[in-house]
């Protein structure tokens, strides 16, 4: 609970809205595990608030809005839609074409890549959660 109410807070504190549905999909995240998919979310919603029923598109409006205001990330990590997490440790992966293992690496490992593109071109690399796909050691030997 602290977690959902420091996240209404920051939402809050920028001047933005938090309406009901907001607050729901939020709520889902920050109870849901790992990486979530919008059916993730929905199924949450469904069992803990019978009388709501967020669309698919609602949801995912809402993912968006979460994406852009910097506190959700969006990742394709090989799975058959795409996932999200809360940014409250940002984190990346290694993913295996042939195994399927995934590894985690910390944000740290970009620092060097975006100061590279910040000097090079000006540009302020948002790199949030990251999933770079190739063959791990065990299976590339």
């Amino acid at each position: 609970m602290d977690q959902l109410n420091s996240i209404i807070g920051k939402i809050k504190a920028n001047g933005e809205r938090v309406t009901l549905q907001r607050r729901i999909v939020i709520e889902a995240m920050c109870n849901l595990t790992g990486h979530v998919t919008i059916q993730n979310i929905r199924t949450y919603i469904q069992h803990e608030y019978k009388e709501q029923d967020l669309s698919d598109t609602t949801i995912y409006r809402i993912l968006q809005w979460l994406k852009q205001v910097q506190l959700v990330a969006e990742t394709d990590i090989g799975a058959d839609a795409a996932v999200y997490q809360l940014l409250t440790h940002p984190h990346h992966h290694l993913i295996c074409l042939s195994c399927g293992g995934v590894t985690e690496l910390e944000d740290a490992q970009f620092d060097l890549l975006r100061q590279e593109l910040n000097n090079k071109y000006g540009f302020k690399a948002r790199i949030d959660h990251l999933a770079i796909f190739g063959q791990c050691r065990h299976c590339a030997e």
